[in-house]
């Protein structure tokens, strides 16, 4: 069956493992630095969408295909297309409330891991998506920066949420600021980047990090991830009891029950 240009710039690919599943999300138009436009915002979305609703996916890499860019941002020849420049007033204040971000589902809060890797230009609404990743990994000669702030364009994809939240003021306000590079080993730093992976080998490197996600007890993890993400701004006694309430719930799932019998007889798993 043959498919249209459109339908391939945004592919999706599902890998079977052991544990669980992973969505494989590679945004697929290296001839523009994997720009997004209006179709592949729609079909990021629809991925992460059914990411999101898929119990039997565990684990999501997103990453760009060929070897100079993860995501250059926005298309600026598709700029109507994704910032809708002539909304009314009520279509304004219903992107505000409820949309899902132009970018494509950047303001759906994944509640399963989410890997992203860069291999190059990751710039404006490409790092908006790259800090959507719970583990960010980069090769070296990635590079970051808010270059939207050079044509006068917001970040309006989680830019200012995700970046202060991850790397804290003293880092994030810097770059949301001038717009300035930064290459991987300052990222790494920063820690806008978990890890530094050679040349060529990003997507080797995520989608291992996923299959050993998939091999370990899935309900304790993704209740603690929960807690992680819902429980960071509450006043401590807030948090703590966000935090008691997994629990009993967890202990007494099955995923955890089979762990413990695992390492009652004496089965070790380290993370590598």
């Amino acid at each position: 069956m043959s498919h249209s240009v459109d339908s391939n710039v945004v592919l999706l690919a599902r890998h079977e493992v052991e544990g669980g599943a992973i969505l494989q999300i590679t945004i697929n138009r290296p001839d523009v630095h994997n720009a997004v436009n209006n179709i592949a915002a729609r079909m990021l979305l629809e991925a992460w969408r059914a990411f999101r609703d898929d119990d039997s996916l565990s684990v999501a890499v997103l990453h760009g295909a060929g070897e100079q860019a993860f995501c250059s941002g926005a298309d600026l020849r598709g700029l109507e297309g994704l910032a809708h420049l002539g909304a009314t007033r009520d279509e304004i204040a219903a992107f505000v409330q409820h949309g899902t971000g132009p970018m494509g589902g950047t303001r759906i809060v994944q509640p399963k891991p989410v890997i992203t890797v860069s291999q190059g230009y990751t710039y404006a609404g490409g790092l908006e998506l790259f800090c959507h990743g719970h583990i960010r990994l980069a090769e070296p000669q990635a590079t970051f920066s808010v270059a939207c702030r050079r044509w006068g364009v917001p970040l309006v994809d989680g830019g200012t949420v995700y970046l202060p939240r991850m790397i804290g003021w003293g880092a994030a306000l810097p770059l949301i600021i001038t717009g300035q590079r930064i290459d991987a080993q300052r990222a790494y730093e920063v820690g806008l980047v978990w890890e530094l992976v050679p040349q060529g080998g990003g997507l080797d490197r995520a989608m291992d990090m996923a299959r050993q996600i998939c091999q370990q007890p899935r309900d304790a993890m993704l209740a603690d991830l929960h807690s992680a993400l819902h429980g960071w701004h509450l006043p401590l006694d807030a948090a703590f009891e966000l935090e008691a309430a997994n629990m009993h719930p967890v202990m007494q799932s099955e995923s955890t029950r089979h762990g413990v019998a695992a390492f009652q007889q004496g089965k070790r798993f380290w993370f590598k």
